[in-house]
């Protein structure tokens, strides 16, 4: 009889999950959070499918999802740190978290974007990555790299093909002069330029030749902004050449080299970063960000906002959710010591206090609500 009554509801409960019109279904569960897609997955097969294995669904989410989480680093190397703000941009306390690649030493985050974050480490013969969901605990591990000989500069970048809608890994190796000199006698490029594919799930080289000659060097961070990463290459040697702002097209996988305006001295510290889908020229020494009004277009570059009063080491990380304000970090000696939103229309700043932050910390990368699932995914066992 129990049974009977049992079966009833459930097929009363499946009548009235399949009695909602499918774009109904679609636009209640694009405006939920991440823990409750989760959880949801599991009501029946077709929300399944939709909430794991559907693009536009995943991208209908992303792009409507309000959740923001900052992910640290600090100097104990086998944890991060997890700090979720709401849409009144108020923050909860720090979390530790581990992260897939917790058992390595000096384990470093490459970047984030669209929800997940790529986590890399080369102490080893081999470089090992990691792509990851640190919402729904979810990683994807790449292909190992074995790690070169004589490197003396190493840049990794990630970031998302949108084109043809995928996430791939950049690494860029440069070498000492010796061994630069005999790559080149023996007829290879002077550096290597290799790509991750998530699509392809694997490395491959890229015929592409280096854009800016000696005696340029890339500094300061790098950005992901507008599908490409950008760049900033100063000159080594001689103040008579000026900056150059090197760019990397994700879907054609072919560099470009803009010029600066005038007035952007060689004399200022300048590094890119991406607000809210702007290509953004942060002055250091300044406290100036400047935005590429027009993307591409080199005379587009306009003067957002500068901090007053001014101090060293500016890094703006985010837009409020009313975009009037920057959450900004303060950075010395490459630890952040402090967070704070600046008012852009005030000229005023508010320091942010979350529990259990420790005193020092390297500066967080924004990682937003997203369902996005990596191809055969591994789930985060060592959390359990």
């Amino acid at each position: 009889m129990k049974n009977h009554i049992y079966q009833k509801n459930e097929e009363f409960a499946q009548q009235k999950r399949t009695s909602l019109p499918q774009e109904l279904i679609i636009e209640i569960l694009s405006l939920l959070p991440v823990k409750c897609l989760v959880r949801f997955q599991y009501v029946s097969k077709s929300w399944f499918a939709l909430i794991i294995n559907d693009s536009y669904f995943i991208k209908l989410h992303l792009k409507r999802s309000k959740e923001r989480t900052l992910i640290l680093e600090t100097d104990e190397p086998l944890d991060y740190l997890m700090v979720n703000f709401s849409i009144d941009d108020r923050f909860g306390e720090a979390v530790k978290i581990k992260h897939p690649l917790h058992h390595l030493p000096s384990t470093e985050i490459v970047d984030s974007c669209n929800g997940l974050v790529c986590i890399g480490n080369d102490d080893n013969a081999v470089c090992e990555f990691v792509i990851w969901n640190p919402l729904i605990r979810k990683h994807k591990k790449l292909p190992s790299k074995p790690k070169e000989k004589f490197v003396c500069g190493e840049y990794l970048s990630f970031g998302y093909d949108r084109v043809n809608d995928d996430y791939k890994v950049l690494r860029l190796v440069k070498f000492h002069q010796r061994a630069t000199l005999e790559r080149v006698r023996e007829g290879r490029r002077a550096y290597s330029l290799d790509i991750y594919s998530l699509r392809e799930h694997s490395w491959r080289m890229v015929e592409e030749e280096w854009p800016v000659e000696e005696p340029y060097s890339l500094s300061g961070p790098y950005s992901f902004s507008n599908g490409a990463f950008h760049w900033v290459a100063t000159p080594i040697f001689t103040m008579d050449l000026k900056k150059k702002h090197v760019a990397f097209d994700l879907s054609t996988e072919k560099f470009r080299v803009h010029e600066f305006p005038v007035n952007f001295s060689i004399k200022k510290r300048v590094h890119f970063v991406d607000l809210g889908g702007w290509l953004c020229a942060v002055f250091e020494d300044l406290c100036e960000v400047w935005v590429m009004k027009e993307y591409g277009v080199s005379s587009s570059w306009t003067l957002l906002y500068w901090v007053q009063p001014a101090f060293s080491n500016l890094s703006p990380l985010v837009f409020s959710h009313e975009g009037e304000k920057v959450l900004t970090g303060e950075v010395i000696d490459d630890h952040c010591i402090e967070l704070y939103w600046y008012d852009i229309k005030k000229n005023t700043r508010k320091i942010v206090e979350i529990q259990n932050m420790p005193e020092y910390f390297f500066l967080p990368y924004t990682c937003v609500g997203s369902t996005v699932v990596l191809l055969d995914a591994d789930s985060d066992n060592y959390l359990q």
